[in-house]
């Protein structure tokens, strides 16, 4: 999915005033806005446009509002009644029940609203428009960020609304996933937001979903985590489908099983819990859920009360944010189980989702419960390569490269007097250092940060680069300083030299089993500490030690050499 930063370039020096203003407390029902919120640069929500040819009327519109300082609840509501009356509903008595209570609320009509020329093809008009209002730090601190309708389609597909079944999405925002249900009637659709405009939207988008059903909106303002759902609702509910806030950080309470403090998994944990037996909870996640430590208690809670059903990889990522997303779906069971296999869909709306059928014991290969989506034939590989393993570097040193506090004006590209060279992530090669770019005036008390001498001036030591996709280690024998952006290990692995060491991280095998087993863009220790050495003879360390030797005199067709050995060593596996 395509995903952009656009500064709109038509505002003047008193829409930006206009915006700071809508975006404070002093504009009256807005919540104050903090840090970099009165910036002028806008995330344009991309993905959630349904036709990309609408982007220029709806910056226009957006520009028309902030010259005109129109609230923005004003504008959302103005909206809503235009396209009531497009349907030809507002004069529906459930309708103006709904109309009459929003006006009781102190949201008044904008008549310039209600005629603007927008578009008609939309898939949730109100949650585009209210998506473009947002300044980028509002959409981080909430975490808000609105579900596309191609995604929403997809994780409620296959639903079935035949028997009654009951529907619940506790982070609603302006509907997304209730507009994309099939075969339900409004009285199976309940949710809930915290946000007052967003419950809004979602009760107009509802009565526009279901135009020849009279009712009243099961959608409530509430906080899911904190707060009650109305009395006489269900207490479970077949199918939960979310894509609640990421990001937000809030505090443990006492007895949580999950401890992630990142408001994702306490949503998912409490939905869960009014989740019908039998029934089907698919959230959607940000992708590091997968493998990032800090995620290993949330992994833990489903490996131990879910039964995990899928998991959805889709391309992209919200506009405005780096991080990938997948959904995962879940069954609720008496008794969960780590046998069985789930099913490992790749998204993409142009072509049929194809599957690949992962067995659960993949969850279970390392310390941090990471899931890994192995096909059966790397599982068993990666297995055969773990039991290999007799040694790890769990007895290692370890040190982090300096940390200086200001590297600006600490770290020189020309050496001057009194200093000497300092090595990079960048200068780190497999084996080898590249000639250093910058150097330093070593005062070990004005850094933040720094190791012991003794590691930093050994007589070896192996430097590592830390945001890498793959392992990336070089020997270092010049008792040279290194900054932050590369790590530093001095090995103890019985029978092996530290070039012997060198050459399994740098093999293509270690490699192999890093990136299966953690998959992560940063090469993290304690990873390094699950990755399993083997026990060989003396003349297997000899032989090593003296291809690692033949590289750094410049002889690279000992890398093929390393590889071929390591392998035999590991059995071929």
């Amino acid at each position: 999915m395509a995903h952009s930063e656009i500064q709109y370039p038509i505002i003047s020096d008193a829409t930006r005033n206009n915006w700071r203003r809508l975006h404070t407390a002093a504009a009256g029902k807005l919540t104050s806005r903090a840090n970099k919120l009165l910036s002028t640069k806008v995330i344009l929500p991309v993905e959630y446009f349904s036709n990309k040819d609408n982007i220029l009327v709806i910056q226009q519109f957006i520009s028309f509002c902030l010259e005109n300082t129109l609230s923005v609840e004003n504008v959302l509501f103005s909206i809503g009644i235009s396209l009531l009356k497009r349907v030809g509903l507002i004069k529906k008595p459930h309708v103006q029940k709904l109309v009459k209570e929003l006006l009781a609320s102190n949201i008044s009509p904008i008549p310039e609203v209600e005629n603007y020329p927008l578009p008609e093809d939309e898939f949730d008009l109100l949650g585009l428009i209210y998506q473009c209002f947002m300044l980028e730090g509002e959409k981080n601190r909430k975490g808000s960020y609105y579900t596309p309708r191609e995604v929403a389609a997809n994780m409620t597909a296959n639903i079935d609304f035949s028997e009654g079944q009951k529907f619940f999405d506790p982070c609603c925002g302006s509907g997304a996933f209730m507009l994309s249900l099939e075969g339900a009637s409004a009285e199976q659709v309940f949710a809930c937001d915290n946000d007052p405009m967003a419950v809004m939207m979602a009760k107009i988008n509802l009565l526009l979903k279901f135009p020849d059903e009279v009712f009243e909106p099961q959608v409530v303002c509430c906080d899911f985590l904190n707060g009650q759902l109305s009395g006489d609702w269900p207490q479970t509910f077949d199918y939960i489908v979310s894509n609640p806030p990421w990001g937000a950080v809030i505090f443990d309470k006492s007895g949580n099983p999950i401890t992630t403090r990142e408001s994702f998994s306490y949503f998912f944990e409490r939905a869960f819990g009014r989740l019908e037996a039998g029934g089907t909870i698919r959230f959607l996640l940000p992708e590091s859920v997968l493998n990032v430590k800090n995620h290993r208690n949330f992994r833990k809670f489903l490996l131990e009360n879910t039964d995990i059903q899928s998991i959805t990889k889709y391309p992209g990522s919200f506009s405005g944010v780096q991080t990938k997303y997948i959904d995962i779906q879940c069954g609720r069971v008496e008794k969960s189980s780590s046998d069985g296999n789930i099913q490992l869909f790749t998204f993409d709306q142009d072509c049929p989702t194809t599957a690949l059928s992962v067995s659960k014991q993949c969850f279970y290969l390392t310390n941090n419960l990471n899931f890994n989506l192995l096909s059966d034939e790397d599982y068993h590989r990666v297995r055969n390569i773990l039991k290999k393993g007799k040694y790890s570097l769990k007895e290692s040193i370890w040190a982090l490269g300096v940390i200086t506090g200001d590297n600006k004006n600490k770290v020189k590209t020309k050496r001057g007097r009194g200093m000497e060279p300092i090595y990079t992530g960048k200068e780190i090669e497999a084996y080898t250092l590249k000639k250093p770019s910058r150097f330093i005036r070593y005062e070990r008390t004005e850094f933040q940060q720094v190791a012991k001498d003794e590691i930093y001036r050994a007589d070896e030591k192996l430097v590592y680069k830390f945001i890498s996709k793959n392992l990336v280690f070089a020997y270092d024998d010049s008792q040279s300083l290194f900054l932050n952006s590369a790590n530093i290990l001095i090995p103890s692995i019985p029978g092996m030299s530290i070039k012997a060491v060198l050459a399994f991280l740098n093999s293509q095998l270690f490699k192999y089993l890093y990136k299966s087993l953690f998959g992560e863009i940063k090469i993290l220790k304690g990873n390094l500490m699950e990755l399993p050495f083997p026990e060989i003879s003396p003349e297997i360390n000899e032989n090593l030690t003296e291809l690692v030797d033949k590289i750094l005199k410049g002889d690279k067709n000992a890398v093929k050499a390393i590889d071929d050995v390591v392998n035999t060593v590991f059995g071929n596996c």
